[in-house]
């Protein structure tokens, strides 16, 4: 009974920590403001999310813990109609513009209009973002 209680409690530390990050948790999300459908196809080097359709108004989300080596990389490639956009959602500088001090979990924003890719770490709220920062535009 004795082996059975330590097997238990081992079991439940395991799974504990296989679900939280020995570094900073972070939520990205991607916030589209065009009208029409977007495709947004995510990954890293050892993740893919394969293409997801993002509405006017709609958004896609996904958590990941940052890697202790601080090399931390996801990829977007956009589609709408007949543009075109790839660019790094999440890297250091990425990070730098994101990070607010968080304890916990830190968040980034992209937010996608018609005409640019934006990102912050304060989420879109409607209207002109002060602390979002322009990235890049569509191709």
């Amino acid at each position: 009974m004795h082996n059975v209680f330590i097997f238990v409690i081992l079991a439940s530390s395991f799974t504990l920590i296989a679900h939280s990050c020995f570094t900073t948790k972070w939520d990205l999300s991607v916030q589209s403001t065009v009208r029409g459908n977007i495709v947004a196809h995510i990954k890293s080097g050892d993740t893919d999310f394969g293409n997801h359709t993002i509405p006017f108004n709609g958004n896609y989300t996904w958590s990941f813990c940052a890697r202790i080596d601080g090399v931390t990389l996801y990829y977007g490639y956009f589609w709408w109609g007949s543009r075109f956009q790839s660019l790094a959602l999440y890297d250091n500088r990425i990070r730098d513009i994101c990070y607010r001090g968080e304890s916990g979990t830190a968040h980034c924003y992209w937010l996608v209009t018609p005409d640019e890719f934006y990102v912050s770490g304060d989420p879109y709220q409607g209207g002109a973002d002060p602390h979002a920062v322009f990235i890049k535009q569509w191709s």
